[in-house]
């Protein structure tokens, strides 16, 4: 009887001290991915990409809606310009020009049989991308 008594003791308390330890990890791991991930709660990604290219310039015009509270902290940071899905253009910035709605103008040839994709990311989160299909744009 005092054999089968100790052993329930020594059972009870580990399965207390297991689920001690469950618990602590379960607030570390929300803690860490907390300390992780801050601004992505207050960040958003860019709501609109609008693409239009000047054939008599070559010039390809993106513009951008990325509202930002904080355009210095929480701005758009690299507008990559793919063709056939090679990069051929890719510029990063260190802040945005305005608020909300801006636009950024590149140096780009562009045939009539052409698929541009720009992508624009945020600095803290997410990305949006648009495409142009040259082979659909009347000439």
């Amino acid at each position: 009887m005092m054999i089968a008594e100790g052993r329930d003791r020594r059972n009870q308390r580990r399965r207390r001290g297991l689920r001690g330890d469950v618990v602590a990890a379960c607030v570390l791991m929300t803690i860490l991915l907390a300390a992780l991930f801050p601004a992505s709660g207050r960040a958003n990604s860019p709501q609109e990409v609008a693409l239009s290219y000047d054939q008599a310039q070559h010039t390809l015009e993106v513009r951008i809606t990325h509202a930002s509270k904080d355009p210095a902290i929480h701005y758009v940071k690299k507008v990559e310009i793919k063709r056939a899905d090679k990069t051929i253009a890719a510029t990063e910035y260190q802040s945005q020009p305005g608020q909300a709605t801006f636009a950024y103008v590149y140096p780009v040839e562009i045939g009539a049989g052409d698929l541009l994709e720009v992508t624009v990311s945020c600095s803290i989160f997410g990305s949006k991308t648009a495409r142009l299909d040259m082979r659909k744009t009347p000439r």
